[in-house]
């Protein structure tokens, strides 16, 4: 994995060799590859070349491989949408000045979005900087450095060659420290093109595979309150993903109520017999009445980081009280919950599985040995195969305006097309909500049915015949996905408009045999659509789901609801469809529910290449935002 011959010839490497020359680019490639990273998001530059072309040298010998991206944000999107998917780190790139400025959004994103994510931006040569040279961004001109600095757990300029690896090494370990994050280095030009001797022996993986202890007293402490509580509920958060089936049997167990935050809404069903609505902005009502419920005496919220969203504006009432304890892996969360009577560090997989160990469940074992089979739980949810039509079961928890999740009025309800999406593709489907009014209609609305009833069904447009064509080139009907990465997502606290556009294909880079839909609206597709073009050039199945009414809906529908004026939320009728077409991507618009299930999704499962729908929205629908301008102060 050393530096190559001038023939671009890879020159052999040895493990048992202590010290070996590299030039800085291919170092970089040596560790991306050594850490199993596949793929690398970025826009090529003069200034970071010498990455690029050591890219290119990777890919020969089986190195991760470049995907060129449209903008640099969007870069960024889709190194985050990658490493939610795959649990791997995310990279993107940029060069200096405008590039480096570029990228920062999607950065930010991956930042709050918690990601492990390593961003690399060029700079001049070292002997410009002060000198005014073109796209200079040292310290004593537009200062990138300094602009990641808030928005990267580790950020620093390599300012010597023998800096390099020690960076390199640094900027990847931190970026996967609690709590995960974006990493950014700023490397020069010159020092790009150095020749670096270095350890071959260094193995990151064997310290990435390194876990942090769990409090051993806490731990118990917690055992013994779940034990004692009258009326135990457990909220999952985002900090879960590994530990959420642990979580989800012990409240089985005791028959306990199991809420999520709308950052883990993808953890657990809809249709989970303990589930009982997503608790947060945009949320359930359900989900509310169980947490005021006066019976209850122990809330144990299980990796939440407790923010804005995740707790309805801080409501102390129903949440941020001494009710609650906090069980997390990451520290820093913890300050959101310092008026809570318990707090666990540890990673909520470890923490669970010794719980487990402890809990007597008492009364609630009998309701367990007598659980319904899922057999019996497909028969009460009513989920059955006719005529190529797939029943919709109601899920657990309470929606607002029950009647329009069911409507068939034209323009399309958003309620009924959140409804809808989940019984047209197959398990496993990843669903991406973009930061607009697409991520509340989806929290609140959007329900992916249980994977265990997916799997003994099939997808509406899938007949039998097909399903049992081995010679079908479709993706498999089960879902294989990795639990921690969850079937929804949306970026909460810095809710980036266009943000899902480039994390769907970023996830579909991941984990290409499963479709990817990706739920944004048109000012977003006015914003960023340029990245479709890279599922377009990939042949990705991702699906590109506008919700177009014309404006800015949450815009137009917060001013409403907060009597300010209505101004600057409207936008031009555009024909999305017709604009994917001119991309080289099939187009569709929808405008009612005939519409919508006559798209053939069958046939575009079965292509596995990218298709936009150009949803015509009833734009008098009011997006469940309502929570989010009490938090705002304003409305009623």
């Amino acid at each position: 994995m050393g530096i190559t011959d001038s023939d671009g010839a890879a020159r052999p490497s040895n493990a048992a060799t202590a010290k070996e020359p590299f030039e800085g680019g291919d170092l970089i490639v040596h560790y991306l590859q050594q850490i199993g990273v596949e793929y690398v998001f970025g826009v090529p530059g003069g200034a970071i070349e010498p990455l690029v072309n050591a890219i290119a040298r990777g890919m020969r010998r089986g190195g991760p491989k470049l995907v060129v991206a449209r903008h640099e944000s969007g870069a960024a999107f889709m190194a985050d949408g990658y490493a939610r998917e795959t649990g791997k780190l995310g990279v993107c790139f940029a060069t200096t000045g405008p590039g480096a400025t570029n990228m920062i959004t999607g950065v930010a994103a991956a930042y709050h979005n918690r990601n492990p994510l390593l961003a690399i931006t060029a700079q001049t040569r070292l002997e410009t900087f002060g000198r005014g040279a073109m796209q200079e961004c040292s310290d004593t001109a537009v200062n990138t450095v300094g602009m990641y600095q808030h928005c990267a757990r580790y950020n620093s300029l390599v300012s010597h060659p023998k800096q390099l690896e020690a960076k390199v090494i640094a900027a990847i370990l931190n970026a996967f420290r609690e709590p995960h994050g974006p990493s950014h280095l700023g490397v020069p030009l010159d020092l790009m093109r150095s020749t670096i001797t270095v350890d071959t022996a260094v193995d990151l993986t064997l310290i990435l595979r390194t876990r942090p202890g769990i409090d051993e007293a806490g731990t118990a402490e917690l055992a013994r309150q779940i034990q004692n509580a009258r009326k135990p509920v457990f909220l999952i958060g985002e900090g879960a993903r590994d530990g959420a089936g642990r979580v989800l049997a012990l409240a089985l167990a005791l028959d306990a109520p199991v809420l999520v935050t709308p950052h883990s809404k993808g953890f657990v069903s809809s249709f989970h017999p303990c589930f009982k609505g997503v608790y947060g902005l945009s949320g359930h009502h359900s989900a509310e009445q169980v947490l005021t419920d006066p019976l209850v005496d122990c809330v144990i919220a299980v990796g939440c980081s407790l923010g804005e969203w995740a707790t309805a504006g801080w409501d102390r009432h129903a949440l941020l009280n001494e009710r609650l304890i906090h069980v997390d892996a990451n520290p820093e969360n913890f300050r959101n919950s310092a008026m809570g009577r318990l707090h666990v560090m540890g990673n909520p997989a470890a923490v669970f599985e010794r719980v487990s160990a402890i809990v007597q469940p008492g009364k609630s074992a009998a309701t367990t040995a007598t659980a319904p089979s899922s057999q019996h739980a497909t028969k009460q949810h009513g989920l059955r195969v006719v005529s190529s039509r797939v029943d919709r079961p109601s899920p657990n928890c309470t929606l607002d305006e029950p009647t329009e999740w069911v409507s068939n009025a034209t323009p399309l309800k958003p309620h009924r097309l959140m409804r809808d999406l989940p019984y047209l593709l197959p398990p496993g489907t990843r669903f991406i909500a973009d930061g607009t009014a697409a991520k509340g209609w989806a929290i609140h609305y959007l329900h992916i049915p249980d994977r265990r009833f997916g799997e003994r069904r099939l997808p509406m447009g899938i007949s039998p015949a097909d399903a049992a064509d081995s010679s079908a080139s479709m993706p498999r009907l089960q879902d294989r996905r990795q639990e921690s990465a969850g079937l929804f997502r949306t970026s909460m606290e810095f809710s980036c408009m266009g943000w899902a556009i480039g994390h769907a294909v970023g996830a579909s880079f991941g984990r290409c045999d499963v479709p990817v839909v990706c739920l944004t609206g048109d000012g977003s597709m006015l914003m960023n659509s340029q990245e479709i073009t890279v599922a377009a050039e990939h042949r990705l199945p991702v699906f590109f789901v506008v919700l177009n009414d014309a404006g800015l809906g949450t815009i137009r529908h917060g001013q409403i609801l907060g009597g300010a004026e209505q101004i600057g939320w409207q936008l031009p009728e555009i024909d999305f469809a017709l604009m994917a077409k001119s991309m080289g991507i099939k187009g569709f618009v929808v405008r009612t529910v005939e519409d919508l299930q006559n798209v053939d999704w069958h046939g575009l499962v079965k292509a596995r290449e990218p298709a936009l729908i150009d949803v015509r929205i009833d734009r008098d629908a009011v997006p469940p935002i309502k929570q989010r301008m009490k938090s705002l102060g304003v409305g009623h």
